[in-house]
């Protein structure tokens, strides 16, 4: 079924893109611009900027104009643009599982819930507030909150407490920040904020700054998973060159799948854990041993970019340690070095990325350093289409078979929970996207699959999603698609345990 199912999604890329005729990449991706306190690199002459300089008609109001205006309208014309913004979106979505079963795989006594059917009915929305102040100086708020009404539909005194907790609403504060110059060559970014790292648009290798949204894993790409924190950004630019020095105030980790949930299923480590043996996870305080910093370096030249990257930020692997007799689960931090660059070529265009992390604390052993490792590349020779491919390896230093073989029983005999990892684990992300009717749809396919050395099959399991993206018009546009799960055969078990996940999905959502 799985195979049927890729083999249709890929057939019908290839029909959207193998009739189409080459064309040539026109100045757009010619090069990178260098930096420009006087364009794009400074914070304040972003969005918003240009207000007020045009009338309705898109050409410049000069004296001439004016002539034979009446005296009592020419300050409505010559009015200073607003200092403040509003705008916002509100969408609805709603998906549907087509393959789960109708009760969950649980340990004895617990309670079995069906994720099967109706399985999203979310009401979202969005506001943002945008302000000027002065020539130098702007300001951002934005926030979203959603709820679900799938849980009260199927019944909520069929789920557990968990599950509601974190998937039945949702609040964020997405940005608060304040930025602006504060000298020719150097500018200050404080608040809620986020900073992407890397060249990769599908996997995470240098881009280890903000945590990830991961409570429903292969629905949504990663721009759209990253999650703000609180930090200050200082950037000073000096000829083809920006250096960054962030402090990050707030430890902030991931949004994670609750337990027992489909996307954490109580079986996601082997045998099924009851609901209560789960451990707790523990949330860092806001001190200064908690404080995470990083550093980048970014060049910026014709056809081609550069970026050296340093952060001392937390990891999202967790470990186990004991409270009296009380397991919990916490959270350490990681030391990250790594390189990235870009290089464009004709209709295509070169990407690479490399990091190196020391100190990463494993459950089944002592610490270890790993080195992560990407190649790939977008090709949009073809009219209305690009092409990505990337390729990702993990490796890990001073390795040790017992990181993947220990199983659940043994692990917690010793007190934690297995590893599950590969001396070398493979990531492969193919991406491919067809843009039509005046490029106000766009239809993309998303592979992305998993696996590497050691014992047994080494294929994990991966998912596969394909969507159409569809404006309507300027205020309303449309998202559909659908996702499916691949189990792998392999010794892990994370992807084999959400491969019943399949399912439908669309949203409307306009904006104002």
């Amino acid at each position: 079924m799985k195979t049927k199912a890729f083999v249709l999604a890929l057939s019908l890329c290839t029909l959207l893109t193998g009739n189409l005729v080459a064309d040539e990449l026109e100045d757009a991706l010619s090069g990178f611009d260098d930096f420009d306190k006087t364009s794009t690199t400074n914070p304040v002459n972003t969005a918003g900027d240009d207000l007020g300089d045009l009338d309705e008609s898109g050409f410049d109001t000069t004296p001439a104009d004016l002539a034979g205006v009446d005296s009592s309208d020419i300050s409505l014309v010559e009015q200073e643009p607003a200092w403040y913004s509003f705008s916002g979106y509100t969408s609805l979505l709603g998906a549907y599982n087509y393959a789960q079963k109708s009760e969950s795989i649980v340990a004895p006594g617990d309670m079995p819930m069906d994720f099967s059917g109706l399985s999203r009915a979310r009401a979202k929305g969005g506001l943002t507030l945008e302000m000027k102040h002065g020539d130098n100086w702007r300001s951002k708020f934005d926030v979203i909150a959603w709820y679900d009404a799938s849980w009260a539909i199927n019944g909520r005194e069929n789920y557990t407490q968990d599950v509601l907790d974190v998937y039945e609403s949702f609040f964020d504060i997405k940005d608060a920040y304040v930025q602006g110059s504060l000298t020719q060559s150097l500018d200050l970014k404080f608040g809620r904020q986020v900073v992407i790292w890397g060249k990769s648009d599908s996997i995470r290798i240098t881009d280890v700054i903000n945590p990830l949204d991961n409570r429903e894993a292969g629905m949504v790409d990663i721009e759209d998973l990253r999650l703000s924190e609180v930090m200050t950004r200082l950037d000073y630019y000096f000829g083809d060159w920006g250096l960054s020095g962030i402090i990050i105030h707030e430890p902030r980790l991931e949004i994670e799948a609750a337990f027992g949930s489909d996307y954490r299923p109580s079986n996601i480590f082997g045998p099924p854990i009851p609901y209560d043996k789960f451990p707790d996870r523990v949330e860092p305080d806001w001190n200064i041993d908690n404080t995470q910093y990083a550093m980048s370096l970014d060049g910026r030249f014709s056809g081609w970019d550069i970026s050296y990257y340093a952060a001392h930020v937390y990891d999202n692997r967790f470990d186990i340690e004991f409270v009296d007799t009380t397991p919990i689960r916490y959270y350490d931090k990681i030391n990250m070095i790594g390189v990235a660059g870009n290089v464009v070529s004709g209709s295509w265009l070169f990407k690479a990325e490399s990091a190196f992390i020391n100190d990463i604390n494993y459950r089944s052993t002592d610490r270890k350093n790993r080195l992560d490792a990407l190649i790939g590349f977008d090709y949009m020779g073809i009219k209305d289409t690009v092409i990505s491919l990337e390729l990702a390896d993990r490796h890990i230093f001073d390795y040790e078979e017992k990181m993947l073989t220990t199983t659940l029983p043994e692990a917690v005999a010793q007190g934690t929970f297995p590893d599950f990892v590969r001396e070398d684990s493979i990531q492969i992300a193919f991406r491919t996207s067809y843009s039509f009717d005046h490029d106000n749809a766009t239809v993309t396919y998303l592979l992305s699959l998993a696996g590497g050395n050691g014992p047994g099959d080494s294929f994990d399991g991966g998912f596969q999603r394909l969507w159409l993206d569809y404006k309507y018009t300027d205020a309303i546009s449309l998202n559909t698609g659908i996702v499916d799960y691949i189990g792998g055969d392999g010794i892990i078990p994370f992807y084999r345990a959400i491969e019943d996940n399949d399912r439908l999905f669309a949203e409307i959502q306009y904006s104002f």
